[in-house]
Order: structure tokens, then sequence, then C-alpha cells
């Protein structure tokens, strides 16, 4: 049999593309293909489309129609075309058909429409799936066969009660003929003597044996003439009538037999997961539709037991090939193994083998026991909840619930999965993914079989207590708390919570205490513009293990002034102690500043480090003549470890930064590029800051503007010389960080990680000398706007050159004259494709991917040189012509402006020095031959200084003639390029 689950996709497809109700023989044959991936979803819409009723349902009718039909069968209503339209666009129809299905069967959010069409398909499912009485059999019809069954001692079928109860309200048969036939049917009991069958069925219905006037009674009716059948309707009739005192409870079970129910509906939830269970633990699967209906309305009548509706199913066909034919300790193993998801030790074993050899029992005592555990161990508690999900999923309880307190506490009380409101089951609260709590009550609220809660949204204004899973299986859940009275025992993963602005923190008296995991508890504050933010005394936060972070609005800092003008004292106080174990401070959406009593200088969206480390400043202009005393707020671990960029950061500033381990930042969303954050150090605080991209996102993170201030001290300084960027994250995208303001103590930026980072380097982190992303596998889109002072593409040939020490004397003086001496700023690409865009000064490594040089400005006085430029697969774009320089054969090939030899250069340099007239572009045009009006014959082209040997023996320069008057002058732009092929080049270059 095919599980629930897949019946139920089987009947949902049949009834909303054709309109038909599935036979039971049909949703299971269909729902096996489905369970097992001999048929899809959407191969089967595809087989009823084509099908002749679905080809005169739909004759004529184009795609879109057809859609339509099927959506508004299944959702109430039309949708959009335009919505249709686009699902059409990117797949099949078939395949949309199944979209369409599928997002409402599984839909498990809270729009009122969506959740209502829902609702509405269920029913209609359901009634399929469950038949329970027809309306042909509805009423006294069904009501007699079900009589029937229970004073035969049998188990009632829908099918049979539908069959048969049609037939008696028809009049065509009575109920003693309808029991005839049940009692020829069965071999069993027409085998039984009249003696026993008459206290057989006494043993079912009255729940005792007859008396010996009884007995007589009924066996002179049968050696009468008088049918099985007759009897069975003649004790049907009895207990419908009055009975004796001592019979009354059993004929108040009777009674609750011949309940009937309409259609869909069945059982309670209590015996529906009891049915359930017995299914995931002996044959292994999910419960299908007609043993749900049937053993669940079994399990429901006062007459019948767990143990033995258990007996009953073990000994079926099914179960008897699945598991129930074992024996001794291989029985106990295998439904133990089902139950728990992991073998029984010999110590369970043990246990469960001294129930003897009566299986319904073990299989009973192995489901209760875990069922109804209250250990508290991780193993056991994970087990628990994960028997409990499984019996939820096969019963397909909805993920998604709007729940309220329960007054008594416990489990949560909701209208889910019924429509009545009730306070929800293990096995209901198991498979929850998205709930709306109302917090309507200062009760504890259970939801610690929720292992699969991915999201929380807490309203009401009570002081509830809500305690969620915390067995170490959740990853983590993202919680709205709009209580800020609510007590929060979050989940054992890295949840996120999110304290708003309906939870009025300035008055609330919450509690978040979140356990274990990385979790983060965020709050975007309550300042007024130019103010500060209010936290009342009574709220409180402990992160627990893990490394947390909260947001920075929620530590206020408050500095009362007093004294007079020769001394003055600040006492600074905060709210710090309130909050513990947060190691990392969130910065998005600071909206705080400092309180201060007199002559404030507080400015807005600035926080103050070192309130938390004791390093904190007055931020007033009051200061004493003689003395100004400060007295620090006590030290917190909050910030530790650091900041956090979660989002936007609107020009936030940080004061009095720590170094060690808090001088970082973890990138964790996407603050865009409006976000700006300045974080100033304490002198001597550090010599390094990293920066960690480290988001899960499917669109570009950008930290938007980083400025770092740093200083230090003449004695025993301590510098921050480097930025350490580790660009990574869970999803395909780019980072992006622009650093800027003015540092000139950062002298290196590496960066590293396997996400592409485009870097934007300010002018005004004016001594940087290194950009290292050779250990980067993403990428790097680098834009300078800083460059070295000097040592640029004249000197770096010149150190190469083969020159005498007269010559090499001569230059010296020259070459500081025309301002050539200095540094390079040196920038190693990744092992990815990178673009690299610099200015003069700037020496360029691109890596071995397929790299692009931006030459922002790049002259004879300030060049960019390129020490890997590979024709075949790199590109030059030189921004002051707009010229791309590559080896795309489209465009105009280079010109070739000639070679000199390395060897014959001292000579050269020597006369050149003595007679140099023309500066910088007279000593570059005279080492290339390229000094004289005319010199340059095309837009674009290359010379080059060869070396001896062969091969990649050449320092050659690009050069383009930017004013286009065929001379050289500052006015063209000049690249270098180390380690080339003169002729190579010639031959593959072409601008465009």
């Amino acid at each position: 049999m095919a599980s629930l689950a897949f019946q139920k996709e089987a009947a949902a497809i049949l009834y909303a593309v054709l309109g038909k109700s599935a036979s039971s023989t049909e949703y299971d044959s269909v729902g096996a293909q489905l369970e097992t991936g001999a048929l899809s979803d959407s191969s089967y819409v595809t087989s009823l489309l084509s099908s002749a009723d679905g080809s005169t349902l739909y004759a004529g009718k184009s795609d879109l129609d057809i859609l339509q039909a099927v959506y508004t069968k299944a959702y109430g209503s039309a949708a959009l075309n335009t919505t249709l339209q686009d699902l059409l666009a990117s797949s099949s129809l078939a395949v949309s058909i199944s979209k369409v299905l599928s997002d409402l069967i599984n839909y498990h959010g809270f729009d009122s429409a969506t959740t209502a069409s829902q609702s509405s398909f269920d029913t209609q499912i359901n009634k399929v799936l469950f038949p329970a009485t027809s309306p042909a059999a509805a009423g006294q019809g069904a009501s007699d066969v079900q009589a029937i069954y229970h004073v035969l001692g049998l188990v009632s079928q829908s099918t049979n009660v539908n069959l048969f109860g049609s037939i008696l309200n028809a009049g065509t048969k009575s109920v003693a003929q309808i029991a005839d036939k049940f009692v020829a049917d069965r071999s069993y009991l027409k085998a039984l003597s009249n003696n026993d069958f008459i206290s057989r069925v006494f043993t079912a219905s009255f729940e005792r044996a007859p008396s010996s006037t009884e007995l007589s009674h009924f066996l002179s009716e049968l050696t009468g003439g008088s049918t099985r059948g007759q009897i069975v309707a003649e004790i049907i009739t009895s207990l419908r009538g009055t009975v004796a005192p001592t019979d009354t409870a059993a004929q108040q079970h009777f009674n609750d037999a011949t309940v009937t129910y309409a259609q869909g509906q069945i059982a309670g939830l209590a015996a529906q997961e009891q049915a359930a269970a017995v299914y995931l633990a002996v044959p292994e699967r999910g419960i299908d539709a007609g043993a749900l209906d049937n053993w669940s309305k079994y399990l429901s009548l006062s007459t019948t037991t767990y143990k033995n509706f258990i007996s009953s199913v073990l000994g079926s066909a099914e179960f008897q090939r699945k598991g129930a034919q074992l024996t001794g300790d291989d029985f106990i193993q295998h439904v133990y193994t089902a139950v728990h998801g992991v073998a029984a030790n010999a110590g369970q074993l043990a246990v469960y083998s001294a129930l003897g050899s009566d299986k319904s029992a073990i299989t009973q005592a192995i489901i209760n026991d875990l069922r109804t555990s209250t250990a508290t161990d991780a193993t056991t508690v994970t087990q628990q909840h994960g028997f409990e999900f499984d019996i939820g999923t096969s019963l397909l309880y909805k993920t998604a619930a709007s729940l309220s307190t329960t007054a008594a506490g416990g489990n949560a009380t909701g209208t889910v999965n019924t429509g009545a409101s009730h306070q929800i089951s293990n096995a209901e609260t198991a498979v929850l993914t998205d709930v709306l709590l109302a917090a309507n009550a200062a009760s504890v609220v259970n939801l610690k079989f929720a292992d699969h809660l991915a999201n929380l949204t807490i309203n009401g204004t009570s002081a509830a207590t809500v305690n969620l899973s915390d067995n170490g299986v959740n990853p983590g859940v993202d919680i709205t708390v709009n209580n800020g009275n609510v007590i929060l025992n979050a989940s054992s993963g890295a949840d996120d919570v999110l304290v708003t602005a309906t939870a009025a923190v300035a008055t609330a008296t919450g509690d978040f205490n979140l356990g274990a995991g990385n979790d983060s508890l965020k709050w975007l504050g309550n300042a007024a513009v130019g103010g500060a933010n209010t936290v009342g005394a009574g709220v409180s936060g402990n992160g627990g293990d893990g490394v947390d972070t909260i947001s920075a609005n929620f530590i206020t800092k408050n500095v009362v002034m007093s004294g007079n003008a020769l001394a003055r004292t600040a006492t600074i106080s905060s709210n710090s102690a309130q909050f513990s174990n947060f190691e990392k401070l969130d910065l998005a959406g600071y909206i705080g500043k400092a309180t201060v009593s007199s002559g404030s200088t507080a400015a807005n969206h600035t926080f103050d480090f070192g309130v938390l480390t004791g390093n904190a400043i007055s931020e007033s202009s009051l200061t004493g003549t003689l003395s100004t005393t400060i007295n620090q707020a006590a030290t917190s671990n909050i910030g530790s470890q650091g900041f956090v960029l979660s989002g936007l950061a609107e020009a936030v500033k940080v004061i009095n930064a720590a170094g060690g381990s808090s001088a970082q930042l973890e990138v964790t969303g996407n603050a865009t590029a409006a976000s700006s954050v300045e974080i100033t150090f304490l002198q001597n605080a550090t010599d390094h800051f990293n920066v960690t991209f480290d988001a899960v996102s499917s669109v570009d993170v950008n930290a938007g503007s980083l400025a770092l201030n740093s200083s230090s001290s003449l004695l025993f300084p301590t510098a921050l010389t480097d930025v350490n960027i580790a660009s990574g994250g869970t999803g395909n995208f780019d980072n992006i960080l622009s650093l800027t303001g003015t540092n000139a103590q950062v002298q290196n930026i590496t960066v590293t990680g396997d996400h592409l980072l485009d870097l934007t380097l300010g002018s005004g982190y004016s001594n940087v000398r290194d950009i290292d992303a050779s250990a980067n596998t993403g990428g790097l889109n680098l834009d300078s706007s800083h460059g070295g002072t000097g040592d640029g593409i004249i000197v770096q040939l010149l150190n190469i050159l083969p020159l005498s020490g007269v010559t090499t004397a001569l230059l010296a003086p020259v070459l500081t004259a025309l301002g050539l001496n200095g540094y390079q700023l040196t920038v190693e690409g990744s092992t990815a494709a990178d673009n690299l865009a610099a200015i003069g000064n700037t020496t360029l490594t691109g890596g071995s991917g397929a790299n692009t040089f931006e030459a922002k400005a790049s002259n004879t006085q300030a060049g960019i040189t390129i020490t890997d430029f590979d024709s075949t697969k790199d590109k030059i774009v030189d921004v002051a012509s707009a010229l791309t320089i590559s080896g795309d054969t489209s465009g105009t090939a280079v010109a070739d402006y000639g070679t000199r030899a390395s060897d014959t250069l001292d000579a050269l340099l020597g006369t050149l020095v003595g007679g140099l007239t023309n500066g910088v572009i007279g000593l570059l045009g005279g080492i290339l031959g390229l000094d004289s009006s005319n010199s340059l014959t095309a837009k674009v082209g290359v010379a080059s200084v060869v070396f001896g040997g062969t091969g990649d023996n050449a320092s050659s320069y690009v050069i383009i003639d930017n004013n286009d008057n065929h001379t050289l002058d500052t006015n063209d732009s000049v690249v270098y390029l180390t380690g080339q092929n003169h002729q190579q080049l010639i031959d593959t270059l072409h601008y465009a």
C-alpha cells in the first residue's frame, strides 16, 4: 500500500485536473508509483490531460485556459493570468499544474486566503480518502451495518458500511439478510457451532456470556429455522431498547460503535497517532488512508484496547511479511530499531524480552515507553522527538500553525489539524516549522518537540515562558518578538532573535536566554532622532554557549557630570550587566548615543566601546581646570570577539575600540552600499583588523564603507598595519567592501576566501604597500585610488639593466630630481579571474585567471606595471583613452615601435643623462628611441627592451597616443609589461 501522503497527492491531482473522485484502488495504485519514483506527478498530469476524459474536458482550450481551470478547481478562485503566464513561460503545462497543486497542498504560511483555499481543498480530498458514510448509506443503513460489525465482533470497514448501508436504506435487503451475508462470507463464523456462535455474539455485544435462559432461547430459534443473521438482528433490536441495569455499559459501548461519520471525517488525533505509530513500528511505512480510516475509528471505540488493535494488525498478511513473523529478540530488535532509529543494546533487549512471547504487548511497550518517556538525556529526547515527527509526518499534520498559550501550561493550543481548539499533541508539535504564537497568558509554552521549527513569531503582552528544542537537533530558529515581556528559552541551534518596536523595550521585562549555538539578539532601537535608546531595567539577555551577538542598540551609556570648574567628575554607567555571554556586537541599525547630563558632545549613531572595557570618555565639553576624573562603568565581555554587520549601518561610528580578538568585523548580511561604519581605536590598540564575510545569501553582500582610524605613541608604538579580509559565505554571490577615510598606518591588505571580493581602496589609505589576494580562489575586483610614490615603470627597467657603476651613479641624482624614487603599491591577484583597476606606481600580478588590468591613470611619470600579462587571456583597459587592448583580433592591431637591446643602453644612458632636456618624457623616449616628434605612428603601439637569450626576454611598454599628436608626452598612457615576448605582443595584441 502507498502511504497517505502519496495517496493524497494522487487523489488531489485527479480531482483538480479531471474533477473526479478517485477510487481507493486508483489513488493507491498511482500513489504507490509516485512513492517509488516510477511515476512523477507531472507525468501523471500529462496522462490525465491526454486521456479520453481529459481530451473531452479541455478540447480546444489553450494551456493558459487549462491551467486556470485547474487552479480554480483547487483554490476555489481564479488566479491572475499574468501569474499563470509566468509559470508557463518557464515550464510545461504539466509541470505548471504540478507546481500549482504542490504549492497549495504543501503551503506552510499564514496568508488567510491561501490557508482558506488549502483547508477547502483538503476537505474535498479527505472526502475521497475517507469516504466514511456516503449519502446513500447515511443514517439508519450505515448505523445498522456498524451494529452488525459490532455484534459479530468484527472491525468495521467503511467500504462495506457504504455498500450495505445503501442497500438497507433502499429496502432491498433486511438487517438479518445482510448479517447472514457477513456470516456466510467468513468461514470461521460459519464453522462455529450454534452454541459457540451465540456465545461469540453475546461476548461481543453484551460483553458477557449468555444466561442459560438466553442461550436456550436462541438455540431454540436456530433449531427452529431462524438464521444466524436473524439472531444478530434480534440482538441489535434488544440493545437499542431497554436493557437490564447490568447491561447498560454494554449498551453504551454498542451505541458508541454505531455512531456514523460524515464523509472526510475520521476519528480523533490520539487514535490516529496510535494507529500510525504501529505502522511505523512494524511494517516501517507511513499508514495508508484505508488503514487510518478503519483503525482510528476502531481505536475510538470504548470496547477496544490498543493491545487488541496491535494484535489484530500483527496477524495481517502485510505485517507478517514485514516483521511480525520474527520471534524473540529478532522481533524486539526489529520494532525497537524502527521506533528509536537505532538498534537496542543487550540491556534494552532484556527489558522487553522479560515481557514474554506476546508480540502485541512488546510492541505496545516499546512504542509507549518512548512516547511517554520523561528522560532528559539528549539521546532519548532526540529519539522521542524523531518518532513523534515521523508520526505527525505520516498523518500529514500541518507544519504551520497559529497557536496560543495553554492556561495550564504545556503544549500550545490551536485549531490546527482539526479545526477545533485543542492542546496540540507532541506529534503535532514535532512537525512544526512555522508558528505564530499568541503569548496571552503567563504560562509555560512547550515547543521543545519542535526540532524542525524554523520561524517563530511571538505576539501578545503576557510574560509567557516559551521553551524551544534544546536537544541539539534544531539548527536554529528565526524568532520575531513582538512581546517584550516574554521569557524566551531558545533552541540549542543558532537562533536569530529580532525584537521589534511592538515589544516596547523601554518598559519591557522580557528575558532572552539563547542557550547553545551561535545566536544573535537584534533590536532596531527606539531612540528619537538625535536621542539615545531606552532599555527597560527588567530586560535581560544571556547568549549562553557559543559565540553570540547582540545589537549595539541594547547597550546604553549614561554620563553624569558633577563637580565644579576646578575639578570635574564624569560618572559613567551602563546597562551592560543586564546582558551576558554576547561576544560580538552588531552595528547594523544602531541609532543610539550616550546620554550626558551636561555639556554633551555625544554624536548621533556613535557607540563608545570603552563603556565595555573601562576606557570610555565623558563626551562632555566640561572639564576641570585642575582635574577631570572619569569613573568608569563595570567592564563586560560583550564585544570581546569584535563586531558584526548584519545589515545597514547608517553612519555608525565606534569610538575607543579595543584590539586583540575584538579587532574584527564579521559581515553576515547585505548592508547595501548605503552602509557606513567608522571605527576609531584606542591608541596602540592593535596591529591588525580582520574583516570576515560569511553570509548565507543569494544576492551580493555589500558591507558598504569601512573607515579605520588608528594612532600610536612615539614610545613603544603599535600601528595598525594589516587588514585581513576573508571573502567567504554560503551561496553564489560576490562580497563588496569599500575602505574609506584616512589611515596612514595600514600597509598590507590580505584577501583570502572562496568568494569574489569587490574591493574599493580609497586614496586616504595613503601608506598601503601591498594587496595580496593570492590565497583567494573566488576572484578580486579591485578599484584602487591609491598608488605608490615611485620606483615605477622607468626605475624598474633601470634596475634590471646591465648598467655600469658610472652610469648608475649618474642616474641616481636624475631620478631623484625627476621624482621617480619611492615605493610601489604591489597587488597580487587571486587564482581566479580578476579585475584590477589601479593608478600609477602600482605593480600588478594577476595570477592564473583570465585577468583584466584597468589603468585608471598610467603615464610616463607614474605608470602601471604588469608582471604576468598574457596576451592570450588577459586584457588591458585604459580609462584615459577608453580603449581595450587584448588578443581579440576583431580590433586594430598594435604598431611595432621596435626594440632596444639591453646591452646597448649603458652607453646610451650615459649620453642621454648628460643632455636630458625633456624630463621623464625625454628619459623614457630616449631609452625606447621614441624621443622625436612623429615617433608614435599609431594610436597604440609597443616598444620593448630585449635582454639576451630567447623567449619571454623583453620588458615592453604599451603606449597609447591619447592626444593623437604622434609624440610621446605626458598626456599619453603608458603601461609597462615585464617578462614578455615582443614579437608575440605585436602578433596578438589589438585595440578597440
